[in-house]
């Protein structure tokens, strides 16, 4: 009875600030972690601490790329995505590179370091152009569809089938004489 009276379905409610809400203590929460490991790992003056922030800084950029396919408005999520993968490589780079200066690492191991930390950017920037690609595919599929959707739906007597040359477009005509048709033995 209720739905013959026309009551409207209920709609899920749908706020703006929700996604900037969580976003936020996510980076509350981030500053958190990132303070503990700082002054839980300090030896080598934090340098050990700085490069465990770094990756953790690329698995909290990863752990927010993954959140935006569970977003209708991900641009929250990407926001923070983008934030952690400049903050992870920056922190990885300087940390690094600087490692000789503060006679942690030895300028070898610092080289080897930075080509480890340029192959992950190289790898990082090659998924990120694929992604893209893949992004751009699907947008160029989704025209052809939106405009098939935008078109009326056909109706069943003018598909190519019915008006085929084949399918005669009346009734043949009565045959000369009256005849009755032939009948079968």
């Amino acid at each position: 009875m209720a739905m013959a009276s026309g009551t409207p379905t209920l709609q899920p409610v749908r706020t703006k600030w929700s996604g900037w809400l969580i976003t936020g203590l996510f980076l509350i929460v981030a500053a958190l972690v990132f303070a503990a490991i700082y002054f839980t790992i300090t030896a080598d003056h934090g340098f050990w601490a700085l490069l465990t922030i770094g990756i953790v800084a690329l698995v909290f950029s990863l752990g927010s790329y993954l959140m935006e396919s569970v977003s209708r408005q991900p641009s929250a999520q990407r926001s923070l995505a983008w934030g952690f993968f400049g903050m992870g490589f920056a922190v990885l780079f300087l940390t690094v590179g600087l490692g000789p200066s503060y006679g942690v690492l030895a300028t070898v191991w610092a080289l080897w370091g930075l080509v480890i930390v340029v192959a992950v950017l190289i790898v990082a920037v090659a998924l990120m152009a694929w992604r893209v690609r893949a992004v751009r595919a699907t947008e160029n599929q989704q025209v052809p569809r939106v405009a098939w959707r935008s078109e009326p739906a056909p109706s069943a007597f003018s598909y190519a089938a019915a008006n085929s040359p084949s399918v005669p477009a009346t009734a043949p005509p009565p045959s000369p004489g009256n005849s009755p048709p032939p009948r079968s033995p």
